[in-house]
């Protein structure tokens, strides 16, 4: 899939809070630029690289969004709410060995499954429910999962929990938006709570999978399917 825009390069100057940071442009330009997700914003520090793309909401106050870092290791695609397109366009072409059973999917609405993201359908309507998720951290050469997990989160392990009970299948679908890691790890040390809730989720028959990113200069895919280590 395309990016939303033109890329454009930019050094981070300071970081506001937990979604904002100051970047200078090209022409030496300084304004605020938005973080698509906390823990890009807790990676980031002065004199990092940045791709940034403009807003396309003209009404916001704040007119650039962070699409990708670059750490010591590589870039990293910040904007998560690429996730839902990703899967959507990596589904439609088989992609995903994981779902190769369901030849349909349907989009969630919040309010309507708790936020999970996806129904998928089989032929003899056996059901699946999937939420989409990005994980950015990285140790010793594994992509390392839970985040930071919120009360949203919460509410949405609640509702997957609900639709295993009643025979659907449940998946947690983690993208690693970089392209230097070929396997995940399940690690406590990241958020102990976040940890706890996932792995009572795993214990509990929620599916864990993960999918690296083929970034290139003018979109962004699906990869590989990684190996999991709990």
């Amino acid at each position: 899939m395309n990016y939303d825009g033109e890329l454009a390069a930019g050094k981070i100057v300071r970081v506001i809070g937990d979604l904002i940071v100051d970047v200078k442009d090209a022409n030496d330009k300084e304004e605020p630029a938005f973080c698509g997700a906390v823990e890009i914003a807790e990676m980031c520090k002065p004199e990092m690289q940045v791709l940034l793309v403009k807003a396309k909401n003209n009404q916001k106050i704040i007119k650039k969004n962070v699409l990708f870092v670059k750490t010591d290791e590589g870039w990293i695609l910040a904007d998560p709410k690429y996730n839902r397109s990703l899967f959507k366009e990596a589904f439609s072409r088989k992609q995903m060995p994981d779902f190769k059973e369901y030849n349909s999917y349907r989009s969630l609405k919040a309010e309507e499954a708790g936020g999970i993201d996806f129904e998928l359908s089989g032929e003899n309507d056996e059901k699946a429910f999937v939420f989409v998720t990005s994980i950015y951290h990285k140790k010793d050469g594994y992509a390392t999962f839970p985040q930071k997990i919120n009360f949203f989160e919460i509410k949405m392990l609640e509702a997957l929990h609900q639709k295993i009970a009643n025979g659907a299948k449940g998946y947690i679908m983690m993208i690693a938006p970089r392209e230097d890691c070929t396997k995940a790890k399940f690690v406590w040390d990241i958020d102990p709570t976040a940890a706890a809730a996932m792995y009572d989720a795993k214990q509990n028959g929620v599916n864990f999978v993960c999918y690296g990113c083929k970034i290139e200069d003018d979109g962004i895919s699906l990869g590989d399917k990684m190996e999991i280590s709990f």
